[in-house]
């Protein structure tokens, strides 16, 4: 029973109005005690009839309409009171789950959107049977214990045989209901993860369809569907036992218990009236049993809705600013939102209302001097560190909510230095994919392929800076292939060209125009000579951006982007 007050407590921790729910409770009370009333009637209209005194008969029949009256009167004040109670919780606690959310929107990174949805739609739903059923399985334990009272009164022998009988029964359904219960619980989970990728199908219903993803998105929501099942299949296993198999075991005792008062009956040990009463009272202990435990198990199942409730609500802002999300859906195509963004240092603004949209298939170049605001541009796509306010989404999902396998494997670069280790190239390559062949693939793509193979050591060969065997545009040609492997759609490149020389940055320009066909490509860049293969231009200027569009358009409505590109050398960008 522990665990039952437990779920009670923590629905009244989230939210209570204890009138109302006091009210739930003693309606509940009163109303099922007063179904206890009727057979008392029943058995007195028997002992009239047994002792031929029908004048009597009226007195009996009166109690039965005062028992109906009073039984029906309070039944409907339980209901009132429902009604009121289920219109609180839906009011209340849904505004509270949405402002919440809302003023808690990193949430997001660790509890998926599906599973928002429905615990604020249909969890809160529920909250009125917590205190509902809470309250008839208390009062049912109440009613089992009047009749047992009843019973000893009556035989001592009697009421020993149906405690046991009625323990033992309770004690296997609530074990039962345990197990159902983790089988619930575990349909909910992956009904979330179906919910989450049938949305994100929906809200990029275009691209899916035009990727042809619709296959591969159908088999892995199949997978979700096949897990489903297996726990349904358990939970209704465990159903099964309870109501085909458990019940042979009161069935069984009935019998006994009946041939036990009847045998007391023939030998003048007890009454027919008395016989009525208790056989009319023992199917009530039974009714009233199976009725208690079905609330049992109900409570089992809200008390998961309950907790879910809790989780969200408990959950604040004080977590770690970069904690990944839940979000597993691995089809990125590649499109890049920055909404309004802010992001301050030590509460100096570093930008400010920053927007802007990058497609696929484009380059995307973002130019200002240095200090501007460039680089942190692309540092926050990296998840180096979190925004202040706004949001930065792909494919419409915020960046913060993507497991980290997912982010890290969709979105790559290359950044100002060359990141390579020293090792053998073969071996910086296997960091990412250790298939030989695509790495011989993504270098010939790269145009350095040629040149590692005619190296004494060919892909062995180990790179150590005092040795010079890569130049510097080699070494960014190399880590652009190193992130090729990692099947990104998003390629991001910090000044990839500003330490090299012209003949390796037309190199680097043609792999670049090439990326664009298979990817999105967002660059930081001081070099008009990639300034100019760029579709989309963003002029950054003090944190803020003075001027967006294509690079004809930018060209003739920014003098500051007119200044970059016809400068023949700018200082490289810091920021």
């Amino acid at each position: 029973m522990k665990r039952y007050f437990g779920i009670l407590k923590t629905l009244l921790k989230i939210d209570c109005n204890k009138f109302l729910v006091f009210q739930m409770f003693a309606s509940c009370i009163l109303y099922n005690l007063s179904n206890l009333l009727p057979p008392i009637a029943t058995a007195g209209i028997i002992k009239v009839i047994t002792e031929s005194n029908f004048s009597n008969i009226w007195y009996y029949v009166g109690l039965y309409v005062i028992f109906y009256v009073l039984y029906y009167s309070l039944l409907r004040w339980n209901y009132k009171v429902y009604e009121k109670l289920d219109v609180y919780y839906q009011t209340n606690i849904s505004k509270k789950l949405f402002n919440h959310v809302v003023d808690n929107d990193s949430i997001l990174n660790k509890i998926s959107k599906g599973k928002i949805v429905t615990t604020c739609s249909e969890d809160v739903r529920n909250l009125v049977d917590v205190v509902d059923t809470a309250s008839e399985s208390l009062v049912g334990l109440i009613k089992i214990i009047i009749i047992l009272l009843i019973f000893a009164r009556y035989n001592i022998i009697t009421a020993l045989i149906v405690l046991v009988l009625d323990g033992f029964y309770l004690i296997l359904m609530s074990n039962n209901s345990k197990k159902i219960s983790k089988y619930y619980d575990g349909q909910r989970k992956y009904e979330d993860r179906i919910i989450d990728t049938l949305s994100q199908m929906l809200n990029n219903i275009k691209k899916v369809k035009s990727l042809s993803l619709s296959s591969n998105l159908s088999k892995k929501i199949d997978k979700e569907r096949a897990s489903w099942e297996i726990q349904f299949r358990n939970k209704r296993k465990g159903m099964t036992n309870r109501y085909s198999l458990i019940p042979y075991i009161v069935d069984f005792g009935k019998i006994i218990l009946y041939v036990l008062m009847a045998y007391l009956v023939i030998k003048g040990k007890m009454t027919l009236d008395r016989l009525v009463l208790l056989i009319s009272y023992f199917e009530m202990i039974v009714t009233i049993s199976d009725s208690m435990l079905e609330d049992l198990l109900n409570l089992d199942n809200y008390g998961i809705r309950v907790n879910r409730i809790n989780n969200i609500l408990k959950f604040n802002n004080t977590s770690v600013n970069m904690v990944f999300g839940n979000v597993d859906n691995d089809y990125i195509t590649g499109s890049i939102v920055f909404d309004n963004v802010y992001y301050e240092i030590k509460n100096t603004p570093i930008l400010t209302n920053v927007s802007f949209k990058v497609y696929p298939n484009e380059i995307t170049a973002i130019v200002g001097h240095s200090g501007s605001g460039k680089t942190t541009i692309l540092n926050l796509l990296y998840r180096l560190d979190r925004v202040k306010s706004g949001s930065i989404t792909i494919d419409n999902e915020s960046i913060y909510n993507y497991t980290k396998k997912v982010y890290s494997s969709n979105v790559s670069g290359v950044f100002q230095k060359p990141f390579v280790f020293e090792m053998s190239i073969r071996d910086n390559l296997s960091l990412i994919d250790k298939n030989k062949d695509n790495q011989i693939k993504a270098c010939k793509r790269v145009g350095i392929h040629e040149f590692i193979e005619n190296l004494p050591k060919g892909y062995n060969t180990i790179i150590r800076e005092e040795d010079n065997i890569l130049t510097e545009g080699q070494k960014q040609l190399l880590a652009i292939a190193r992130s090729l492997l990692s099947k990104a759609e998003i390629l991001l490149f910090d000044e990839v060209t500003s330490n090299v020389d012209n003949e390796e940055t037309m190199q680097i320009k043609d792999v670049l125009e090439d990326l664009k066909i298979d990817h999105t490509i967002l660059l930081v860049t001081h070099k008009p000579e990639i300034m100019e293969i760029a579709d989309k231009i963003i002029v950054i200027d003090n944190g803020r951006v003075s001027c967006k569009g294509t690079n004809h358009e930018v060209y003739d409505k920014s003098k500051l982007y007119r200044s970059l590109r016809n400068r023949a050398t700018v200082s490289v960008s810091k920021d």
